[in-house]
């Protein structure tokens, strides 16, 4: 072969080999273009540290589950998990803290990343009402171990009814007979309205407090007679005659004879008292000053007397006589003749003073 031959071969060879060192080298930068392409640059902020890197990963999920990274309730991710990476995508993961809120005797668990006591509270679903109590105040930042605790406060107004005791009025009844009563009209009983705050803490009464008082009906008085009156059995009427007084006195007895008087019937004065009355037979009696003239007395030992004689009277008798020795607690029964006075004698005789 002759060197011009020689020569030609090698040019050709040598631009062979240029057009596919340019072809690979082409490909490779076209290669090398589309991996830059498909390329982010992350940064992921988790748990206080931040790391940045390339990765191929197009949604955020994808670069959770390649770094084994899982969510609790209430854990916050942003972008979202489902959203598509872009180059310089930062992603922030946010830790919830669980905290337990107590009311109406249950305990719920919350999942928040952060925010205030009444964030934790509307998240539970617990409305405070005007007098409820809570342990930590509600615009309060809550931090991790944090419990949060609501005391229901409740108050209601209820109405309660007490008797009132009426009152027993006794009045003294003259014209009743002693040991004897009467009502006059049935006492009746008030009513008092006492209205009372009650004070309720999570269902449990804690205080009363009595706002009001009021008497809605006033009682009425049980008005009673009481007899006063002294009664005495007439016996042989069968009736009870009132008296004012009771007391025991020396009898003895008189009559308007001769043998008493020195007078005899047809004189001028025979069988006058000294209240100008004449005298009766189981009537007439002399008695101290102290009873006045006309004044009715009872005296039953009388009456067992002349029953003895077969004689009934009422042993009702009135004072219309006086005497020098009618003094004191003597009095002196007027009987018809001398014979009748001396059986009779001196006796103790129960005197009534009637009304």
């Amino acid at each position: 072969m002759s060197s011009h031959r020689r020569g030609y071969a090698w040019a050709r060879i040598t631009l062979v080999l240029m057009i596919a060192l340019i072809v690979a080298g082409s490909a490779t930068l076209m290669l090398t273009q589309r991996l830059r392409s498909r390329t982010r640059q992350v940064t992921l902020n988790y748990d206080g540290y931040s790391i940045s890197f390339q990765t191929f990963d197009t949604k955020v999920a994808d670069i959770l589950a390649r770094y084994d990274i899982e969510l609790g309730p209430g854990d916050e991710v942003t972008p979202g998990v489902n959203e598509a990476l872009k180059d310089e995508t930062s992603i922030t993961i946010k830790r919830a803290m669980a905290i337990d809120v107590t009311a109406d005797g249950k305990t719920t668990t919350v999942y928040l990343t952060g925010g205030t006591v009444k964030d934790f509270l509307d998240k539970a679903g617990v409305t405070l009402g005007e007098n409820d109590l809570i342990n930590i105040p509600l615009d309060t930042v809550v931090k991790p171990r944090d419990s949060i605790k609501v005391t229901r406060i409740d108050e209601d107004l209820i109405v309660e009814t007490e008797s009132i005791p009426y009152k027993v009025v006794t009045k003294k009844n003259n014209d009743l007979e002693e040991g004897v009563t009467r009502v006059i009209s049935e006492g009746k009983e008030g009513v008092l309205e006492r209205r009372i705050q009650v004070v309720y803490r999570d269902g449990e009464e804690v205080s009363r407090t009595v706002v009001s008082e009021t008497v809605v009906r006033q009682p009425q008085d049980r008005v009673v007679e009481k007899g006063t009156a002294k009664f005495v059995l007439i016996a042989s009427r069968g009736t009870k005659e009132k008296y004012t007084k009771a007391m025991t006195m020396r009898a003895t007895a008189y009559t308007a004879g001769y043998e008493s008087t020195g007078k005899k019937p047809g004189d001028r004065y025979y069988g006058i008292t000294a209240s100008g009355k004449k005298v009766k037979p189981y009537h007439t009696i002399a008695a101290p000053k102290s009873i006045p003239f006309g004044t009715r007395v009872y005296i039953p030992e009388l009456v067992e007397f002349w029953k003895k004689r077969g004689v009934t009277i009422s042993g009702i008798f009135v004072v219309e006589d006086r005497g020098g020795g009618i003094k004191g607690n003597k009095i002196d029964i007027y009987m018809e003749d001398e014979s009748t006075t001396k059986i009779w004698g001196v006796r103790n005789v129960t005197v009534y003073i009637l009304d």
